[in-house]
């Protein structure tokens, strides 16, 4: 039975990606960061970078610069993420990596370290 569980969630998880991702494309960028919102949840324990990429996108999209920007920090704190990945990322908007980076660039290693403090507890 625990595996049926399994299914029917990666299944809907997998829908939500897509259905977010269509949202994007039809420029509904309200839908589509609620869809993000709940694949986020659902795929805890994944390397979410280009997800997060998408994610930001859709905020900036709807001009919420704030909340791109936010969704970006908290792309770098919970995965990793490095100035390369903004700087040469096919899928984030490349004024968004700009003004990520500027915004950003005095706070890079200490959110890059508190991921690395994490992996290493883990």
């Amino acid at each position: 039975m625990l595996f049926v569980g399994q299914v029917t969630i990666a299944k809907d998880k997998d829908l939500l990606l897509k259905e977010a991702r269509q949202f994007a494309l039809d420029k509904d960028y309200d839908a589509a960061i609620k869809s993000y919102k709940a694949y986020v949840k659902l795929a805890k324990n994944e390397d979410l970078k280009e997800v997060y990429f998408e994610f930001a996108n859709c905020y900036y999209k709807n001009n919420d610069t704030k909340m791109a920007v936010k969704t970006l920090k908290t792309s770098i704190k919970k995965y990793g993420l490095t100035e390369e990945d903004l700087i040469y990322s096919q899928v984030l908007d490349v004024k968004l990596s700009d003004i990520t980076i500027a915004e950003l660039y005095n706070d890079f290693t200490r959110l890059r370290n508190r991921y690395v403090t994490y992996q290493e507890r883990n």
